[in-house]
């Protein structure tokens, strides 16, 4: 327990409490609509003290709100400001010897349960969010697919060859096709050259996600993200060449016409990425080697296309993403720019939303200025409400700074959603012992009560991306792939009983993923095992390895799918000791977490990671995190009676609302929780 001494005193954390996620603390729960009404609760007691207050910081600025006795604890009501910003908050108390004690957060967390300090304390986080703000509902309920099309899949092996004839047609010699499927990606620099550049491809094309898309409504999948497709001049294509034009190398716009026209018959939706931030300097607007027709940026100052660009020594010093001259930056505040890419009726937004795409992924959202983030949402919302704008942030989207400045994508006139790197990389600590399961669950309560409830259930819950080491390799070992030369990465390879080890663990996260409010994102081949570090070792074509890998996340698509609860319920997170975690995701009161009508349901996921069997035991009527009083009332009410099996054949009876699981080592199991009411048979 913690305590600290002032002037003698002993505080202890038992004599003062606050806990954020819990609605007797703190009321409404969660982020808050601008310009509501929030009231913060404090608990003290077996102390001498003159006068406690709440400290709310706001701009820079501090507000001081005197607390009063209200039944058992002392409150204060504000009003937060009438605009989406995040506040921050502590209590200070005053002592009758004159001396002060704080109470805060704990170190490293903005939510839950804190602590007392002799000084100037972590804070408390509320988010206030645009009271308009929603996401779609179709993405709520999604279960996303992100391909990385070059190595998906080949659709007709002529789409490759002639693509690669246009580009070598474009003095784009060093692009070359694998002849083999199976061969591993090129990963060191070419002959003559003193970096390795990615111009090798496998030929996987727009066709050949036609062909997958029965294989993908098999597996659950209803979105679809792809990496860019735009023409470009590498095989990742982040360096844009023409945002209007299909990579010829995948195919053509009909074939991506075709593409949105079949995944819509079998109820999926497409999002592409958009690399907004620069463009490739081999593209149609900088043109520094001259491939296109029309005069680009590079070449002279009465290009179109010249204000898009920051230069400081014309034509060649200019500011340049990271450094990278391949990669010239634009200027997003730039009239024409915005113009072209968002605003005018044949904008790269308009053209490719007028073609069926569902929305875009932003990719390096950070480099993008929120004015330019919300004028994109407002084009994308007035040509289609319904659109979807997701974002790559790395971090927790609602307290993210970038450039010194505080982001506000994450309140409600930005983004939809973030990737949710935090996620994968918190799972990946809990699942390899480097995280108890009380701080994961921490983890968890504080994104369920950091985000605005419409984005939290729209993020975009990865475990594995094209950035990142894929979770088999990951789990297997625990490896630090950035601590490995690309050279070791090409020979890197767990061992039988590594892999043995990183699939069980693989299954609980995956597990875990689609048990939680969010999309469920699974990047291409993770769900059939694949395995590999970073890039170009995390891009290789796609190879089934693990039919039983398949078999599982079929299994998880299914029951998500098949349970709407599992999509728009609400959340609340168990760990009764540090090995074990308990998701509970519920409709009750005839509603959904968003007040919507639902069927009555509660499921719960739990999981144990370790190499020993353990016991979890919760208490379904006992106060929880992220549970309102009206909720606790229900549950309370409830006969509750018994836990049945959806991924095993266990059934579980529970006694006076006590659920008693017992986990082997590495097993997450799904459960219906069945209950009668008052006057039920």
């Amino acid at each position: 327990m913690n305590e600290i001494f002032v002037a003698g005193t002993v505080v202890r954390d038992s004599t003062i409490v606050h806990e954020s996620a819990k609605e007797r603390y703190r009321s409404p729960l969660g982020a808050v609509a601008a310009g509501a009404d929030v009231t913060i609760g404090l608990s003290v007691h077996e102390l001498h003290f003159d006068r406690a207050y709440l400290a709310v910081f706001y701009d820079g600025q501090a507000t001081e709100y005197a607390l009063t006795a209200d039944d058992d604890l002392l409150r204060a009501t504000f009003t937060v400001p009438d605009r989406p910003c995040v506040l921050w908050y502590w209590f200070i108390v005053r002592l009758l010897d004159g001396n002060t004690v704080y109470y805060g957060a704990e170190v490293g967390n903005n939510s839950g349960i804190g602590k007392v300090f002799p000084g100037a304390p972590p804070a408390f986080q509320i988010t206030v969010f645009d009271r308009d703000f929603t996401t779609p509902d179709w993405v709520k309920s999604s279960v996303m697919y992100q391909i990385f099309p070059d190595r998906f899949n080949r659709g007709a092996a002529e789409t490759a060859q002639e693509g690669l004839a246009y580009h070598h047609g474009k003095g784009r010699t060093d692009m070359w096709l694998h002849e083999n499927w199976d061969e591993q990606p090129a990963y060191l620099p070419a002959e003559g050259r003193q970096y390795y550049e990615p111009l090798d491809f496998f030929g996987g094309d727009l066709r050949g996600i036609i062909r997958e898309l029965p294989r993908l409504k098999d597996l659950g999948i209803s979105l679809l993200y792809l990496n860019p497709i735009f023409e470009a001049a590498s095989n990742h294509r982040y360096n844009t060449a023409d945002y209007l034009k299909i990579d010829p190398i995948l195919g053509t716009e009909q074939d991506f016409d075709e593409l949105v026209r079949e995944a819509e018959k079998l109820g999926m939706r497409v999002i592409l990425d958009g690399v907004f931030s620069h463009t490739g300097d081999d593209s149609v607007y900088f043109n520094r080697y001259g491939r296109y027709d029309g005069v680009g940026a590079y070449q002279s100052k009465e290009s179109p296309y010249y204000r898009w660009y920051r230069f400081s020594e014309f034509p060649d010093r200019y500011d340049s993403w990271w450094g990278f001259d391949t990669l010239p930056e634009v200027d997003e505040g730039c009239r024409d720019w915005i113009d072209f890419i968002i605003e005018n009726e044949d904008s790269v937004f308009n053209t490719w939303l007028g073609r069926g795409a569902a929305g875009f992924r932003l990719d390096v959202a950070d480099e993008l200025p929120d004015d330019t983030i919300e004028k994109m949402r407002a084009a994308m919302k007035k040509k289609d409400g319904d659109s979807f704008l997701l974002g790559e942030v790395w971090e927790d989207a609602t307290t993210k700074q970038s450039y010194n400045v505080g982001r506000r994508y994450a309140l409600g006139r930005g983004l939809d959603s973030v990737m949710n790197y935090p996620f994968a990389d918190h799972t990946v600590a809990f699942l390899l012992g480097r995280m108890n399961a009380f701080d994961y669950r921490r983890f968890l309560v504080s994104q369920n009560q950091n985000y605005p409830k419409e984005m939290y259930f729209a993020l975009m819950n990865l475990l594995s991306s094209h950035d990142v080491a894929r979770i088999r390799t990951v789990l297997a070992t625990g490896v630090n792939a950035r601590e490995i030369s690309r050279e070791d990465q090409a020979h890197f390879a767990a061992s039988e009983e590594q892999d043995r080890r990183g699939a069980a663990l693989q299954r609980i996260a995956a597990a875990i993923q689609f048990s939680l409010p969010g999309v469920p994102a699974v990047y291409y081949g993770d769900e059939v095992g694949m395995t590999g570090l970073l890039d170009p070792f995390n891009r290789q074509p796609y190879t089934c390895r693990d039919e039983k890998m398949l078999d599982h996340y079929r299994e998880l698509g299914r029951i998500r799918n098949e349970n709407p609860v599992l999509q728009t319920g609400s959340a609340i997170f168990y760990s009764t000791n540090g090995n074990v975690l308990g998701i509970l995701r519920f409709n009750l009161g005839g509603a959904d977490a968003f007040g919507r009508p639902a069927t009555d349901r509660a499921i719960f996921m739990a999981c144990n990671p370790s190499e020993q069997a353990h016991r979890i035991v919760i208490d379904l009527r006992a106060e929880k995190e992220c549970l309102t009083r009206e909720y606790m009332d229900i549950f309370r009410s409830l006969e509750w009676r018994k836990a049945v099996g959806l991924t095993n054949d266990e059934t579980i009876e529970i006694k006076g609302g006590l659920l008693d699981i017992a986990l082997p080592p590495l097993r997450a199991n799904i459960y219906e929780l069945i209950w009668h009411r008052d006057g039920e048979a």
